[in-house]
């Protein structure tokens, strides 16, 4: 719901996608936007968008009839009968809803954020608000609302009252950052990484480091570029950026560096955090050497919305992970689940394997799910996970899934004893025999794509122990 105070006008909505009213009140008011008829609220303006297997012009009665105040439109339709309620018609509604959001931000000229790479940006965003809400009001986008649907929604949700926002950016295919950032109109842009990502849609890590770099080409250069110092392809990215340019990485020398990493009982990691401040001791409440990329891209944006490093420090220390990333979880019996379930591409799961095997205790047990969206890569990328696997000393691998066979190959081509591989037919299968090898003291790592719902095995295995 849009504050009141600035309440979408019809005169609005044409000024901002060039559409045309062809029914109703051409003075109403909306009370904001809405892509769902099954949750709009009243007085909306619903947005009947088209995708392969949808189209919201089939709903445009039912959102009036659930109190609507009115639809933007590819082509004429029916009103419903006995309402005034504007129809809006436009060349293509997608272009509308980016349109729309990029008028208003224009509206709000409060510093954004904008977070682009294939790992980590959910919870450098979360980071990153974290400490800004430190001095700042700070909106930012939840949920994988990061879109060409759910950024523009989000963005409509900035008002007077927010100081800074901070918006992740997703794609799939090319063009689509470019379509975003053009939308969102950041001042400060991050790129955290580019690894082998939606290959289906850019065919090759090549693709995914131009498509992930349309942030640089249409950034204002007026603007800053936070970039992984440790990442050549991003490095490279970085480099093309004409504006201003702060580096972070572990390895390589930057703006912002970590020095003397260390690691907890727990596997929770410290580290020295070093800026152009100084530095601080930063003792984080997760585990994996990843998550220090994360902070540090963080700390360099909420430093360059001048917070500083004290607050920098209290921002980070009392930061929890987001559910289903990197979540940490103790059964009843002392096993530790690491729920990092949300998704998985190959640069996550190396990720994620290695803070398990850094994890002091008991047996380190992976169970993972297939990886999506590899395209003509995905058989090769699951033995080199296989091989990944067996090369962090992981004990025992359970496995879901189409590709799970090419794991167990690359696996056992690593030597693996296959008598610790177990493929799984479904959850409750994977559950109970992990219910029977998993011990107090061990560790179970769960992490596979969105599709595969590996957070299902936690209640099964609840129910198993």
């Amino acid at each position: 719901m849009i504050a009141e105070e600035q309440q979408l006008s019809v005169a609005a909505v044409i000024e901002a996608t060039g559409g045309t009213v062809i029914h109703g009140d051409r003075a109403a008011i909306f009370a904001g936007v809405s892509t769902d008829s099954r949750s709009i609220k009243q007085g909306e303006l619903f947005f009947a968008l088209r995708g392969i297997n949808f189209d919201g012009h089939r709903f445009c009665d039912a959102a009036i009839e659930r109190g609507g105040g009115g639809a933007i439109v590819e082509h004429e339709i029916a009103a419903p009968a006995g309402t005034a309620v504007p129809l809006i018609k436009v060349p293509d509604s997608l272009t509308a809803l980016g349109d729309l959001a990029n008028w208003w931000r224009k509206r709000h000229s409060i510093p954004l954020i904008a977070i682009v790479g294939s790992t980590g940006k959910t919870t450098t965003k979360e980071m990153a608000a974290g400490i800004l809400e430190t001095r700042y009001r700070v909106m930012k986008n939840e949920g994988n609302f990061n879109n060409l649907i759910g950024l523009p929604l989000s963005l409509l949700q900035i008002n007077s009252r927010h100081d800074v926002a901070i918006l992740e950016m997703g794609m799939n295919r090319k063009g689509e950052i470019q379509r975003l950032t053009e939308i969102a109109e950041p001042n400060t842009g991050i790129l955290t990484n580019v690894g082998p990502v939606h290959l289906e849609g850019v065919g090759s890590i090549e693709g995914v480091m131009e498509a992930k770099g349309e942030l640089v080409e249409e950034m204002d250069t007026q603007g800053r570029l936070i970039f992984n110092a440790d990442d050549p392809l991003v490095t490279e990215l970085g480099k093309r950026f004409p504006g201003e340019r702060t580096s972070f990485g572990v390895d390589n020398p930057a703006d912002w560096m970590a020095h003397d990493i260390s690691r907890a009982g727990g596997g929770n990691v410290s580290f020295a955090l070093q800026g152009p401040a100084g530095q601080t001791p930063i003792a984080l409440q997760l585990m994996g050497r990843h998550q220090i990329y994360n902070a540090l891209a963080a700390a360099a944006a909420a430093f360059a919305q001048g917070i500083g490093m004290e607050e920098i420090k209290r921002g980070l220390e009392a930061f929890q992970p987001p559910p289903m990333r990197m979540e940490i979880i103790t059964l009843g019996q002392g096993i530790t689940i690491i729920n990092d379930a949300y998704n998985a591409n190959p640069k996550s799961m190396e990720a994620a394997l290695l803070a398990l095997a850094e994890a002091k205790g008991g047996k380190k047990i992976a169970v993972l799910g297939d990886m999506w969206e590899l395209g003509p890569y995905a058989e090769q990328a699951h033995r080199e996970l296989g091989r990944a696997v067996q090369e962090h000393g992981i004990d025992a691998l359970f496995l879901l899934g189409q590709f799970a066979p090419r794991v167990v190959q690359g696996a056992k081509e690593a030597g693996m004893d296959p008598q610790e591989i177990y493929l799984g037919k479904d959850h409750r299968d994977v559950a109970l025999r992990l219910a029977q090898l998993a011990k107090k003291g061990d560790w179970v790592l769960l992490k596979g794509s969105r599709i595969m719902k590996m957070e299902e095995i936690i209640k099964e295995l609840r129910n198993a122990l």
